[in-house]
């Protein structure tokens, strides 16, 4: 009776080893890239809040004929219990508004819950644009103003009545 061989399968060490080699090239490469990303993700957290701030202020002028430096008269509320960005103005709405007479408290949202370790950029408003203090105001400008990812300066945008939107400080 003659024995059939059949032949070993399987892959040698070398192989395994070129393979994980490659994977972890693969993942030098990658690493940078992908933190990169992330940052683009964050900021446009930071746009995104800016542009609907810009959204309630044309709709609050439409009716009112001037600007106001409170997100109680535009309506506007982040969303998410998560944020990187501080956003508003530097401290109280101080100016006023011919014939509007609600509420004008709230000038800024914190950033909250971002990791415990992003500390360069502070929790403060003190450093966004100044709220508006003249009665009336025709113009407007709001930032927002946080921390991408560790070990950064902080990022700072703007964007005005005309709709421009500024990166004052950029890390990517």
């Amino acid at each position: 009776m003659k024995l059939i061989q059949l032949g070993k399968k399987g892959f040698t060490l070398i192989e395994l080893m070129i393979v994980v080699g490659i994977i972890g090239i693969l993942v030098a490469i990658a690493a940078p890239n992908f933190a990169r990303y992330q940052s683009k993700a964050r900021q446009s957290e930071a746009k995104i809040a800016l542009a609907a701030v810009y959204g309630g202020e044309k709709s609050f002028y439409s009716e009112y004929s001037a600007y106001i430096g409170s997100f109680d008269a535009i309506g506007y509320s982040p969303e998410g219990n998560k944020r990187f960005y501080s956003v508003g103005w530097a401290g109280a709405n101080t100016g006023t508004v011919s014939g509007f007479s609600g509420s004008s408290g709230t000038s800024s949202f914190a950033r909250v819950n971002y990791p415990s370790a992003w500390t360069t950029c502070s929790t403060h408003t003190s450093a966004l644009p100044a709220a508006h203090s003249t009665a009336d105001s025709q113009t407007f400008i709001t930032g927002a103003r946080g921390q991408i990812r560790d070990a950064t300066n902080c990022d700072y945008w703007t964007i005005n009545d005309t709709k421009v939107l500024s990166n004052a400080v950029i890390n990517l």
